[in-house]
């Protein structure tokens, strides 16, 4: 990606999504959708995804309504996680300056060829995929001890600190919402 022309499993693009961004560029036909027949608006599913407070799964109306939702959407927004609203403002900033700082430097962090981790595009597999306008940084968190850390960015200094934090209250929360969903099952927790 430090070059003047990206190559991403044999496909050229010649300046990368940020420069045709910042240059009001054209993208070239990679990034173009051709009709499909799938409409996909937010407002049109947040109003179908079932609410579950996590502070109330110990009650038996909440665990109903755990199963409710994933017998019947297969997925829900939970919420009172335990995350306040700064620290997930804070994630969101940590990451708002990774992605704002220059090219060169979220290139030190470049995804490898035919690796998932990493900054960079997503894997191209075929000349006639459409291409997400973005750059992404994948990162694998867990199990720690196969954590890339050398693709975590220094920069901003914080990233490590805050991204283990998250890492570590969200494990926390899932396994909660793992054993409650078992329990809205009548398994047993584990």
């Amino acid at each position: 990606m430090a070059g003047d022309v990206l190559v991403s499993e044999g496909i050229q693009l010649a300046k990368s999504v940020q420069e045709m961004s910042m240059n009001g560029d054209e993208p070239p036909p990679q990034f173009f959708v051709k009709e499909s027949g799938f409409a996909y608006t937010a407002a049109s599913c947040l109003n179908q995804i079932p609410i579950i407070d996590v502070t109330l799964l110990s009650s038996k109306h909440e665990l109903e309504k755990l199963r409710s939702a994933l017998s019947s959407s297969g997925c829900f927004q939970a919420i009172n996680h335990g995350m306040s609203s700064s620290f997930l403002d804070k994630v969101r900033d940590v990451g708002k300056q990774f992605f704002a700082l220059p090219v060169a430097e979220k290139s030190k962090y470049a995804r490898a060829v035919n690796e998932s981790e990493g900054y960079g595009l997503d894997t191209i597999v075929s000349e006639k995929q459409v291409l997400d306008w973005s750059y992404r940084l994948a990162l694998r968190v867990l199990p720690r001890d196969q954590r890339r850390l050398a693709l975590w960015p220094k920069n901003p200094t914080h990233f490590s600190e805050t991204l283990d934090e998250f890492v570590t209250k969200t494990k926390s929360m899932m396994d909660y919402l793992l054993r409650s969903m078992a329990r809205s099952l009548n398994l047993e927790e584990d």
